[in-house]
């Protein structure tokens, strides 16, 4: 098939001219002409079938595969005191910098296991959470503008 350029019409691959514009300049819609992927049947079903909501959720676990990664990228730096541990924890010296460090680098890769498990488990609930707001509501008190009024004494 082939697009129209001026209107957007799809025509036979052999016509010469529009029939709804008579312009005679095509752009051929076929997605191996424009570079395309061919998307399977059950693909499209499946794209078809995805929500916001799904999508949402979704997003919402690939946050928790950056946590994760995060996490270990932390998890690495505490190799470097596992080296030093009986110079950091002795009581010869002065090694609270290297202290400090440690238990903020003990403590990032903790937060960050935790927020994964917590994204991974929670993710519907963390989407409903993040749009609660976005969702306008309606008044259901009996003397709402929806309700009956009242009978009269």
């Amino acid at each position: 098939m082939e697009k129209c350029v001026n209107c957007g019409f799809e025509c036979a691959d052999d016509a010469l001219s529009c029939p709804a514009c008579s312009t005679d300049t095509f752009v051929s819609s076929s997605p191996e002409a424009i570079g395309g992927y061919i998307v399977s049947p059950a693909e499209q079903r499946f794209w078809e079938k995805m929500s916001f909501r799904q999508f949402a959720v979704l997003f919402v676990r690939l946050q928790a595969i950056w946590m994760v990664l995060d996490g270990v990228l932390s998890a690495v730096t505490l190799q470097t005191y596992f080296s030093r541990m009986h110079d950091i924890f002795s009581d010869f010296g002065n090694h609270s910098e290297a202290k400090h460090a440690f238990f903020w680098a003990l403590f990032r890769v903790l937060w960050h296991a935790a927020g994964a498990i917590i994204c991974i488990r929670y993710a519907d609930r963390i989407v409903s959470w993040l749009i609660k707001n976005l969702i306008p509501k309606h008044p259901t008190s009996p003397t709402g503008p929806e309700s009956p009024a009242p009978l009269g004494k």
